[in-house]
């Protein structure tokens, strides 16, 4: 039984340390959040600057110019400057932000994100659907490139997002009046505007109104708001864990020798599949606020029904089909309906853990309770290791040795008979030689016949040998193409409804805009 573990196939435990690796990468960017962002609406500006990292003055030049651009109807911009949002990736970042403020007239859909981020070096535009003919791709990088990277790379990003923003402005605006052209006069203009405003503030709110864009943000930071990447790839995690690790083991290759105690069948792999997101569909009809744990809980959920249901129909079978039968045909059945439950009563420890205890300590009952000598009728004796090889046949101690069954043998003292079982190990390599028929055909070593480019696939020669007859034989298999590699500057793909904080206009972001580096 331990055995059968040892020899698991290599793929099982990549999976493993791929869920692993997972969770713990989750964890790392635990620290940072969108939410945690302030959101400059809040105080009626467009500039939202949590690490200081440009002037108050610039600050306010800047609301002052993003004011005016809107007032114009030309666009509606939320600038924002982190010092760092660890380890994601600014062009996630931004899309990320505009799904959540939504900046841009839900008419026009004008709005724009532009994200700085100082310790990984880039700026980052994002873009709604209506700016996207004004304000195409190749017009944001060049406006990065030729306006703000310059003072960037010295350092000063004062001076980077002054040039950067005046240029969109005359992009968006070519007939704009000097005043908001020109950066100084803007800076002029900006200051008494952006004294104004915070003084009206200072005398208008309370430190619990101060707080309020962040209640919002934790009231909201666990909201489901529909089927967008994280749901695809959290389906695709869950597809590959469900087919490896439950369906599969429900489709094992039958033996006609044996009784079949469980079939998957259409409907159980809808079951698995398609239920989740049919529960999903119904919960979203249903008013009220959902997060963002539903979906993975429902899909919890639903391999436990899924396993526990198929545990009940095992033993139910078992208990009808397997009357009659020998111990050694009654452990190879159960042995073959349990493939891979090890791991099931891991991640689902309640009930399947208990479950999987006792179905151990039947199959332990079954393969070692002494059997009874068949001519003296005395209890026989289990052989260890040593002593069984020597009474083995020379094609069961090379499937023995190779892994593929593992043989008990039982020896009466009294009368010299013995007894020979064999036991399948569901996790072998190992297939039937053609030659000799025995379960000792391994694959061999490998060898590259034509290396795989970027153009066209390879070709190779995997060697079989038979650990029992030495019959050999030799088949081709392909080698994927590599990949070209490289990505797109941008990103398509609209962004769903989300919940809009107050000021912004409701917008909605095409994925456009440019991104650079200095």
């Amino acid at each position: 039984m331990y055995n059968s573990i040892v020899h698991m196939k290599r793929y099982h435990l990549y999976w493993l340390l791929l869920l692993f690796t997972l969770a713990c990468g989750k964890k790392k960017d635990a620290g940072f959040s969108i939410e945690k962002i302030p959101d400059p609406m809040q105080h009626s500006g467009y500039v939202s600057n949590p690490d200081h990292l440009i002037t108050t003055e610039t600050e306010a030049a800047l609301n002052e110019q993003m004011r005016q651009l809107e007032q114009s109807g030309r666009a509606q911009v939320a600038i924002v400057l982190l010092n760092t949002i660890g380890d994601k990736v600014p062009k996630d970042v931004a899309h990320d932000l505009f799904r959540l403020w939504r900046p841009g007239q839900k008419e026009k859909e004008n709005g724009l994100v532009v994200l700085l981020v100082n310790d990984q070096h880039r700026i980052e535009f994002e873009t709604g659907y209506g700016l996207e003919g004004d304000l195409p791709d190749v017009i944001c990088f060049r406006i990065q490139q030729s306006e703000m990277l310059p003072s960037f790379k010295q350092n000063n990003i004062d001076e980077g997002m002054l040039k950067g923003m005046t240029a969109l402005v005359n992009v968006l605006q070519p007939q704009a009046d000097t005043d908001i052209a020109s950066v100084e006069d803007s800076t002029t203009a900006a200051d008494t505007s952006h004294a104004a405003v915070m003084k009206i503030g200072d005398a208008g709110s309370t430190p619990e109104d101060q707080n309020a864009p962040f209640d919002v943000a934790t009231l909201e930071q666990d909201t489901y708001d529909g089927p967008g990447i994280g749901t695809i790839m959290l389906y695709i995690f869950y597809a590959l864990f469900a087919t490896i690790f439950v369906v599969k083991p429900g489709i094992v290759k039958k033996n006609k020798d044996l009784p079949q105690l469980f079939k998957a069948t259409v409907w159980h792999k809808l079951w698995v599949y398609t239920l989740p997101f049919v529960l999903l569909l119904i919960l979203m009809g249903i008013p009220g606020v959902y997060h963002w744990w539903v979906l993975p809980l429902i899909m919890y959920c639903n391999l436990l029904a899924y396993l526990s249901y198929r545990a009940f129909v095992i033993n139910k079978k078992a208990g009808v089909l397997l009357q009659g039968f020998d111990r050694n045909v009654q452990y190879e059945t159960l042995n073959l309906a349990h493939a891979n439950s090890w791991l099931s009563s891991i991640i689902f420890p309640l009930p399947l853990l208990a479950y999987k205890r006792w179905h151990m300590a039947r199959m332990d009952k079954l393969r070692y309770d002494p059997y009874n000598c068949a001519s003296c009728h005395q209890p026989m004796q289990l052989l260890k290791k040593g002593k069984r090889k020597e009474m083995l046949e020379p094609v069961q101690a090379a499937e023995d040795k190779v892994g593929s069954v593992i043989y008990d043998v039982w020896y009466c003292k009294h009368c010299d008979e013995k007894m020979v079982l064999g036991y399948r190990n569901l996790r072998t390599e190992a297939t039937n030689c053609p030659s000799c028929s025995a379960l000792t055909l391994v694959a061999g070593s490998r060898k590259v016949l034509r290396r795989a480019t970027t153009s066209r696939e390879g070709e190779g020669i995997q060697h079989y040998l038979c650990k029992n007859c030495n019959y050999t034989r030799d088949e081709t298999y392909v080698i994927a193409k590599l990949s070209s590699g490289g990505s797109s500057g941008s990103s398509s793909g609209s962004s769903g409804s989300s919940s809009s904080s107050g000021g912004w206009g409701g917008g909605s972001s095409g994925g456009g805009g440019a991104g650079s580096s200095w």
